[in-house]
């Protein structure tokens, strides 16, 4: 490796630096949102009498913001370091707001038989807890395949993230209802009542899973007609959802031979195989996010 590649490897980093900054920022600007918009008191739940639950769902959100403002980078470089540093910044933005978005639709459709604040704030249920934070990683994985599409310009791309972040949405709610159906057992009530932690990080590992999933079906979107792709999004989307919900099952049969998982995690609420199983659920969701992404323009 000669001198010149040397000073050009360094040149790269040092132009990233600014979107670096831009990114750590508005990682910053997640966290204040998640401080000031729920009610929990966050000294009191990490320092004063820490409270793991919360702190599960306070990580998961801060990881879902990274890995959204991650896929801000993507063509990121364009028109200058301190320009793109200021879109990221704008982007970042609309990030934080649709993250935080995705745990008002978790409270209202996704874990709606009961209030996640009262869960996690005074019972600190650790269930909830992993439900939350898959429902947030989930959630920036989709913002992260959101970012990589193709628009007009800069305003076009806003709305774009925005449009395909809400498809992908709708179909995590439409999957998360189908794993629920998948289970022999009433995964809102062992949450709520039992505590089920080990059921909760069941259904936080699917969670995840299906992010990895739902961002396959956006990657590098938006090279047609916007009606044409989100139609090709939504059926991708689907498609991913329906497949993960039945790999899921046919996986945990596989994964113990010897014991049912629904079994363990209901009956003895063992979190050591709700452990290896979100872990493997996680993995066969990035097998099938190789299957279910767009196909390659004409």
């Amino acid at each position: 490796m000669d001198w010149n590649t040397v000073k050009l490897i360094l040149r790269h980093v040092a132009e990233g630096l600014p979107l670096f900054a831009a990114a750590v920022i508005s990682l910053g600007l997640a966290r204040l949102v998640f401080l000031r918009s729920t009610s929990f008191n966050s000294q009191a739940h990490l320092f004063d009498q820490p409270n793991p639950a919360y702190a599960v769902a306070f990580g998961g959100f801060l990881l879902g913001a990274g890995l959204a403002l991650a896929g801000t980078f993507f063509g990121g470089r364009e028109g200058g370091a301190l320009e793109a540093a200021g879109k990221l910044l704008i982007e970042g933005v609309l990030v934080v707001a649709l993250l935080r978005v995705s745990i008002l639709i978790n409270d209202r459709f996704i874990l709606h038989s009961f209030s996640i604040a009262k869960e996690i704030g005074e019972d600190r249920n650790l269930g909830v807890g992993f439900c939350v934070a898959g429902s947030s990683i989930a959630c920036g994985t989709i913002l992260n395949g959101a970012m990589t599409g193709y628009s007009l310009d800069f305003l076009h791309g806003l709305r774009d993230i925005a449009l395909f972040w809400t498809v992908a949405q709708l179909a995590l709610v439409v999957a998360c209802a189908a794993y629920r159906k998948s289970m022999r057992y009433d995964v809102h009530r062992l949450i709520e009542f039992d505590d089920n932690a080990a059921v909760g990080l069941g259904f936080g590992g699917f969670l995840v899973g299906m992010g990895i999933v739902l961002r396959s079906s956006l990657v590098h979107a938006g090279k047609g007609t916007l009606g044409a792709e989100l139609a090709i999004s939504a059926l991708l989307a689907l498609l991913g959802a329906g497949l993960l919900v039945t790999v899921n099952a046919v996986v945990l049969r596989l994964l113990f031979p010897k014991t049912s998982y629904q079994e363990e995690v209901e009956m003895n609420g063992n979190l050591a195989v709700a452990a290896v199983a979100a872990c493997v659920t996680v993995a066969a969701a990035l097998f099938l996010a190789s299957i279910v992404q767009r196909l390659p323009p004409q």
